[in-house]
């Protein structure tokens, strides 16, 4: 008897080992990456909830530029709007997330929300620059078609010639009167034509 006794305890003590005393798995396998996607705008709000219950998330965000009336004017923004990522244990997490402030859903289908793979947050992550912001590829190489989206020589076409000194600042070849005139300005003044 008091081996059959020994037998079950050690059973029991490699089991709570594994699933931890409630018989919850706790070596964290169960936990995968969703989409979830915010309700308009709420992105911030939706991934502060999450934290305050101390769910992972992660919400990329970049440095953007706007023009407003003629200023140009920097403001951070969410890489994907309305959608943030979110490290869950659906049978703990799912009814929680489903009903925080800022939530809709948990991206899916007909079964049921859908798991992303821990490559592409990485791969995400991986773009993330000093300031926690994500850094996105210059696209405009030499010789590249541009138009002046701003500034009084708006509307222009001109070819993109190099990068200035100063990281925003740009020099363009624009054809002015029949001439090519090297002209230097802001690279959020301008526009790559496709």
């Amino acid at each position: 008897m008091a081996v059959l006794w020994t037998n079950q305890t050690n059973q029991m003590n490699e089991m709570n080992q594994i699933n931890g005393p409630n018989g919850l798995m706790n070596d964290q396998t169960q936990m995968n990456w969703f989409v979830v996607r915010t309700k308009a705008g709420d992105e911030n709000r939706a991934n502060a909830n999450l934290l305050n219950q101390e769910i992972e998330t992660f919400l990329p965000l970049f440095k953007a530029r706007h023009l407003r009336g003629v200023k140009m004017v920097r403001t951070i923004k969410p890489l994907f709007p309305g959608y943030l990522f979110a490290r869950l244990d659906l049978d703990l997490h799912y009814a929680r997330v489903k009903w925080t402030r800022g939530v809709s859903r948990i991206l899916g289908n007909r079964e049921g929300p859908v798991s992303i793979s821990q490559a592409v947050v990485q791969t995400i992550r991986d773009r993330l620059g000093k300031d926690n912001l994500i850094e996105l590829e210059d696209e405009l190489k030499e010789g590249d078609l541009v138009q002046v989206v701003s500034g009084p020589l708006k509307d222009l076409l001109g070819v993109f010639q190099r990068r200035m000194s100063g990281k925003d600042r740009v020099r363009v070849l624009l054809n002015l009167i029949g001439v090519d005139v090297p002209v230097q300005m802001s690279k959020w003044q301008i526009h790559k034509v496709a």
